[in-house]
Parts: C-alpha cells; sequence; structure tokens
C-alpha cells in the first residue's frame, strides 16, 4: 500500500503492527535516509541498537537467501520488535520478501532503502499492491517543507529570521534534505542562541554568496543601474565567473519577468504574479523586480534576450575576449532599461 501525505507523520511515528515491511525511495536520498532513520527509532528507539538493527545489502540477500530469513525471524535478547533495514540496489528482491511473509514467526520490520524507483520496478510495484508492505516516496522538498524544516531548527534556539534571510534560504536549500539540515545546523551555531539571523548571516554560512553576486549584477543590469554594474562585473570576473553564466543568468531572469508579464494580463496585480513565479524572488530584490516588471515589455524582453543570445553566440564562435563581449551586452541591456 502507498502511505499517503496526510497519514505520513503518524505511519513514521508508530507503523501499524500488521506492517511487514516498508519501502521507503526518492531522488532525495537525505530526506529517504532521514525517514529511514525516523522509522527504525519508532520501532527499536536507538538506530544503531546491535541488538534490535540489522543491515543487508541487497546483493548479499540474493547470494545468500537465508541470511534475510533468518534476520527477519530472530528473537530480539532484549524484548521487543526489531528493524532489518535493507539498502536495495538494483536486484529485484520481491520473490524474498514474499517469502518471508508466508514464515509462522514474524518478529521484525523490514526497511528497504532505495534511490529512485520508477513505476515499472519490481520490488516498487509488488510493495504497492501487497496488504502487508507500506512505501513512502520521498520527493525534494517544497518551500513549504523548507519552511518547516527551518522553523524547526531555529525555533527552539529563540532565532529571528529575517524575511530576506528565509527567502534566501528557500531559494537555495532544498535539493537534499541531509544538506538542508546540516546548513541550517552550521547557521545555528554560527548565530548562537536568541538571535537576529540577516541575509548577511545566511549568505556567509550557507556558501552559495556566488549566486548571490550574480543575483546583484543581473539586476543591475535589469534596472539601469550602470555603476553598479560595473561594480559587480568586477566583483564576478574576480570570483572567476564565466562570462556563459552570467548571460545565461540574465537570460533566466528576463524569461521569469516574461513570466510575470503574462500573468499579470491574466488579471493577477504585479505583486500577486511575483508571488506565483518558483522559485520566489529573494525579498532582497522584490522591490526591483516590481519596478523592472514595470518597464521591461515583452517586446523589449524580446530584444534583450535576442542581445544576449548574440553575445553567447558571439564568445564561443569568435576570438574575442569572452569577458568583453559579455560586458558590451550587458551594458547595452542597461542602457536600454535606463532609456525607459
Amino acid at each position: 500500500m502507498k502511505v499517503l501525505t496526510r497519514n505520513l507523520n503518524a505511519f513514521l511515528n508508530k507503523p501499524p503492527d500488521h506492517v511487514l515491511a516498508v519501502l521507503i525511495y526518492g531522488k532525495d536520498a537525505g530526506l529517504v535516509h532521514e525517514r529511514v532513520l525516523r522509522i527504525t527509532r519508532a520501532v527499536v528507539g536507538d538506530a544503531a541498537d546491535p541488538f534490535r538493527v540489522s543491515e543487508l545489502g541487497s546483493s548479499e540477500i540474493l547470494s545468500d537467501p537465508s541470511r534475510l530469513t533468518d534476520e527477519f525471524t530472530a528473537q530480539c535478547l532484549v524484548g521487543g520488535r526489531r528493524v532489518v533495514r535493507i539498502r536495495l540496489g538494483s536486484e529485484n528482491l520481491s520473490d524474498s520478501l514474499r517469502a518471508l511473509f508466508k514464515l509462522p514467526k514474524q518478529n521484525a520490520l523490514i526497511v528497504v532503502e532505495a534511490g529512485f524507483l520508477s513505476a515499472s520496478s519490481s520490488v516498487r510495484r509488488f510493495m504497492e499492491k501487497e496488504a502487508k508492505t507500506a512505501v513512502i516516496a520521498c520527493y525534494q522538498d517544497t518551500p513549504d517543507d523548507l519552511s518547516s524544516l527551518i522553523s524547526e531548527l531555529t525555533k527552539p534556539q529563540g532565532l529571528n529570521i529575517s524575511s530576506a534571510a528565509k527567502n534566501y534560504l528557500l531559494n537555495h536549500l532544498g535539493s537534499d534534505r541531509m544538506v538542508s539540515r546540516s546548513e541550517l545546523e552550521k547557521l545555528v551555531l554560527f548565530v548562537g542562541s536568541n538571535a537576529d539571523v540577516s541575509i548577511e548571516d545566511v549568505v556567509a554560512i550557507i556558501g552559495d554568496s556566488s549566486a548571490f553576486s550574480i543575483e546583484e549584477l543581473v539586476y543591475a543590469a535589469a534596472s539601469g543601474n550602470k555603476d553598479t554594474l560595473n561594480a559587480n562585473l568586477l566583483r564576478t570576473a574576480a570570483e572567476g565567473f564565466s562570462t556563459i553564466a552570467l548571460l545565461r543568468a540574465t537570460q533566466r531572469h528576463l524569461h521569469r519577468l516574461l513570466l510575470a508579464s503574462e500573468i499579470c494580463a491574466g488579471g493577477k496585480t504585479p505583486s500577486e504574479a511575483m508571488k506565483i513565479l518558483r522559485p520566489p524572488v529573494i525579498f532582497t530584490f522584490a522591490q526591483q523586480f516590481l519596478k523592472q516588471l514595470g518597464v521591461w515589455t515583452p517586446s523589449l524582453i524580446g530584444t534583450a534576450l535576442e542581445l544576449l543570445s548574440t553575445a553567447e553566440i558571439d564568445c564561443k564562435s569568435t576570438r574575442l575576449p569572452q569577458n568583453i563581449i559579455g560586458e558590451r551586452a550587458l551594458l547595452q541591456l542597461s542602457q536600454i532599461a535606463r532609456k525607459k
């Protein structure tokens, strides 16, 4: 059976006794591992308890099927249910698991940990249909999931996160739950207890200040701020960014402006359109984005995108220095914004 999102927390906190095996899989390896540990602790308390937790690889089981049977039926010396964790590779363990459910002695919960499994996976299909098993899919964190994780780690420490700092976290975390948790724990240690957390604190710790540098350059160019653009061109050159990366970041920004413009044409206000965008606009740049939305019409965006595309082609096909080509294109884009 599949575990529905609305039932997930209750299931992880107390897996039903009739469930003999749980498959936890997904692209977010950190989230998969976190949920494996959570359900293990719910059953045995200490996930590292050698008397109540054992681990097997799927290749080990196929080479010696009796090992899984022995672990599944073994009595715990200190009492209570045991957990057998299985690290699943590309092997098909459906037959091995099916055989276990026919045994008279069933003293353990099987927890299968896997990466992404397609709908055609034999193990996934078997466990979704079997009444004695459960399947939990792990997807990358949504902004709401990340917001909850941020609160979980910062509220107990009395931390007050500014809107700009939280928005930055939502934009730069989320690809892997364990990485996100680790980065947030570093942030908590850095700022200490009962402290205000600023955007500067977050940029210093999360380690993605490079992305912030590019954002500043892109917004300066699209706002027509020549002096700030020049300063950021020098900064990004010193930090070693490629010209192609800067041109493409600017193109992505213009595409987001175009999308917001189309949403406005559908009846939404600029603020509403901006809030619909994913990933969300970083709070620090929100006012600039709204102002640019009033400047950059679809036709102007088309002109700018053509300018940037031509510059990228020139970078790849001519012998002129790429930085010169890129700077010229970005300064021309800035000039278009100033004329409006």
